[in-house]
C-alpha cells in the first residue's frame, strides 16, 4: 500500500466524512476508547462521568457508580438496577446510541445513603419522532419492551426528567436503597 492511498487523519478509507461530535453547553469532554471521562460538578459531593453510548458500557457505568456512591454491593443493588435501566434507555431510544454518542451520568449520595441519579442523553435520534419519557401501559401486561421506567418508578422515591423539547434530556431518580420495596 502506498502512502498516497492512506487517507488523512480523521478521514475513513472510503472517503466519507466523519461527523463531528455534538457538544452542548458544559459538555466539552468526550469518552476516549470506552473509558469514562470524569466531569466536574458545581455542587460538592456530586460525581459526574461521561461514557460511550454503547450497550457494552452499561457494566462500566455500574462499576463507576458503585465506587461513586460508596455503598456496598448489596445496598447498592436497587441503585444499580435503576441506573442500568436509565442508561440502557438513553442508549436505545436517543442519539446517545448512535455513532459518537455518549451518556452523562451524575451521582450524589445524600444523608441516609439516599442516592440521586442523573442520566443525560444526546437528544433525539436524527429523523425520528421526538418523544418524552413516560410510563407505558401496566407493568404486568405481557410485552417484550416498555417495563424499564416502571422498574425505575418502583425502585425510586421519585423520578422525573428535565431538558428542552427536542434536545438532550436528563432522567432523574431519587433512590433510598434501604426502603423496602412495596412500602409506598
Amino acid at each position: 500500500m502506498s502512502c498516497s492511498n492512506i487517507p488523512p487523519p480523521g478521514q475513513p478509507p472510503d472517503g466519507r466524512e466523519i461527523p463531528k461530535p455534538r457538544y452542548g453547553r458544559n459538555q466539552e469532554r468526550r469518552p476516549a476508547g470506552g473509558l469514562p471521562v470524569r466531569g466536574r460538578s458545581k455542587r460538592l459531593g456530586v460525581s459526574i462521568a461521561y461514557f460511550d453510548g454503547r450497550p457494552e458500557q452499561v457494566g462500566s457505568v455500574r462499576a463507576w457508580c458503585t465506587g461513586a456512591t460508596g455503598l456496598d454491593e448489596e445496598t447498592a443493588a436497587p441503585v444499580m438496577l435503576a441506573l442500568s435501566e436509565l442508561v440502557s434507555n438513553a442508549i436505545q431510544h436517543t442519539a446517545s446510541g448512535d455513532r459518537c454518542g455518549r451518556v452523562r451520568v451524575s451521582v450524589e449520595t445524600m444523608p441516609g445513603e439516599v442516592v440521586l441519579l442523573g442520566v443525560t442523553d444526546d437528544g433525539p435520534k436524527a429523523g425520528q419522532q421526538i418523544t418524552r419519557p413516560h410510563l407505558t401501559g401496566h407493568p404486568e401486561e405481557p410485552r417484550v419492551h416498555g417495563r424499564g421506567l416502571h422498574l425505575v418508578a418502583a425502585l425510586s422515591e421519585k423520578w422525573w426528567w428535565t431538558g428542552a423539547w427536542g434536545g438532550p434530556l436528563t432522567m432523574w431518580a431519587l433512590i433510598d436503597p434501604h426502603r423496602a420495596l412495596g412500602s409506598d
